[in-house]
């Protein structure tokens, strides 16, 4: 009897309609060469409406520059290739609008082919000093392209990609960078606070000085920065800076939840306002006390954003903390002297201490 139901079962199996699915080959090459780039991340991404469910699909190419993907259901795809050195894939050309990458067509029981090229990238090298002329170590190294942006001004923006932080002897090297002009900026490495904030008073002797994001050749003002110039695979060596200082201020406040009660070890984060400057990450943060009140000291003068989150698990296990400021949603609010500001939270910090903020977010369901 059992021979005869595994002889039913795999005819049953062999009849089974099975998911017609196609396949997605091809190469990561050197532009202008022809050289294959092994060791590339090759990136499966959706097109259209379609979604892949999970992480995108990865495959690495191998000594031919080769890279697969096999099992998949009829439609377009686009393809993102990663590679240390090199310019992003599709980044565009100096000058040039910004594209999508063109999508790849599978069709059932096909192969279909996708030669990628790539640029190798150009590359920044240089050293940053401090005050003292010493090495400035664990500083956050990026380079930025001035872009125009429809009627407003231009400004500074990190070119896709970028980032490096100086070493123990101030060395940095930020590499595949796609030809053109560049500006070199150099920020302080953020200390993210652990415990609660110890809320101390302002100092009694007006400002201190701390170090401010410095452009080459060394200046905080953007404006007054020097643009390097790179070209396709060329290495630009000897960009030296110093590190320089500026007048230091505080933003001070408490973080309450929607029926005004103070809100303890609260994360507070203040992030650079990007329509005033290139964006650099958090550039400051502390954590509530018991009583809700936080203290955010060495911000210098320009425009901020602020937003408050809950802790994920507090309050005997609650759990799903859901962030305030801008990045909570409409129920979220800050007021500074009783002027309250709709997402996003804007602070202006210009020559005096700011205090008197009041983050108002939602604490965890």
């Amino acid at each position: 009897m059992m021979p005869m139901l595994f002889i039913l079962l795999a005819s049953f199996l062999a009849q089974a309609p099975v998911a017609a699915t196609g396949q997605l080959r091809g190469h990561v090459l050197e532009d202008g060469s022809n050289k294959p780039v092994a060791g590339a991340r090759v990136m499966l991404l959706s097109q259209g409406s379609r979604t892949i469910p999970g992480p995108p699909p990865q495959s690495t190419t191998d000594a031919d520059g080769a890279f697969a993907f096999a099992s998949l259901v009829p439609g377009d795809y686009r393809l993102d290739v990663q590679k240390s050195g090199y310019v992003p894939y599709g980044y565009p050309q100096p000058g040039a609008r910004p594209e999508m990458p063109r999508p790849f067509h599978v069709e059932a029981g096909h192969v279909a082919m996708a030669d990628l090229h790539v640029q190798k990238g150009g590359v920044v090298a240089g050293r940053v000093l401090d005050a003292n002329g010493e090495p400035f170590a664990d500083a956050r190294v990026i380079a930025l392209r001035r872009v125009a942006s429809g009627n407003a001004a231009s400004r500074l923006v990190p070119a896709p990609g970028q980032g490096q932080q100086t070493n123990d002897i101030g060395e940095f090297r930020v590499a595949g960078l796609a030809p053109g002009e560049y500006f070199i900026a150099a920020s302080p490495r953020m200390m993210m606070p652990l415990g609660e904030s110890r809320v101390s008073p302002p100092s009694a002797h007006g400002p201190v000085m701390t170090t401010a994001t410095t452009y080459y050749p060394g200046t905080i003002d953007p404006d007054g920065a020097q643009p390097v110039r790179v070209a396709a695979g060329e290495t630009v060596n000897g960009i030296q800076f110093t590190m320089q200082s500026s007048p230091a201020f505080r933003i001070s406040g408490i973080v309450v939840d929607e029926s005004g009660q103070p809100v303890s070890n609260a994360m507070v984060m203040l992030m650079g306002d990007p329509r005033s400057g290139p964006m650099f990450g958090p550039v400051g943060s502390a954590r509530s006390d018991s009583a809700g009140r936080f203290a955010i000291g060495s911000i210098v003068a320009g425009s901020y954003r602020i937003n408050a989150s809950v802790p994920a698990v507090m309050n005997g296990g609650a759990a799903g903390g859901i962030s305030g400021g801008i990045s909570g949603g409409s129920f979220s609010s800050v007021s500074i002297g009783g002027n309250t500001s709709a997402p996003p939270a804007e602070i202006v910090v210009t020559d005096a201490d700011v205090s008197g903020v009041r983050v108002v977010t939602r604490r965890p369901q």
